[in-house]
């Protein structure tokens, strides 16, 4: 439920998401997506503990200008929510506030649980490197540190704002 619509820089991304201490969420997931197009993404998630695969889309449709939002359409995990499993669909509102910040709000409908959550992010560029994010999943909020040094970034990740996970990505 991850819900920013947001494309991964280049072709491939390869993610592993290991969460640190001992929690009610899956302490491992995998991701792997390839990026069609500039504004399209498609891949699947998986989840070892569970033995699950989940698809992942991510399909930007309308680009942001300053007059309107940029707008996508998706599908993915319900991750990081400790409150869902398996995948929820969305469509997401996303625009840069000023020149380092930025928002999105969806409207995300979980498959498993069949109901709608309206998850939100808020995030800031400290510079060329480094941002942060207060991603709300729709039930509860998680902060988000990233720190980008191409083809790989690093996200420490404060799950309900406590459990410590750490996501590691990697474009090729």
């Amino acid at each position: 439920m991850r819900g920013a619509g947001q494309i991964q820089a280049g072709s491939w991304s390869l993610t592993g998401r290991f969460v640190l201490v001992d929690s009610d969420r899956s302490p491992v997931e995998f991701s792997l997506a390839h990026r069609l197009r500039d504004d399209l993404q498609v891949g699947v998630e998986y989840d070892p503990g569970e033995g699950a695969l989940y698809p992942l889309l991510n399909w930007r449709f309308v680009d942001a200008t300053d007059e309107h939002p940029a707008v996508a359409l998706g599908v993915s995990s319900a991750w990081p929510s400790s409150e869902v499993d398996g995948s929820a669909v969305f469509v997401t509102a996303a625009q840069n506030l000023g020149p380092r910040l930025a928002a999105s709000i969806s409207l995300a409908y979980g498959l498993e649980d069949e109901r709608l959550r309206v998850p939100a992010s808020l995030s800031y560029t400290f510079g060329e490197n480094l941002s942060g994010m207060l991603l709300h999943d729709g039930d509860q909020t998680h902060p988000i540190l990233t720190y980008r040094r191409a083809p790989v970034s690093f996200s420490l990740i404060f799950l309900n704002a406590e459990d410590a996970a750490l996501s590691i990505s990697w474009g090729f």
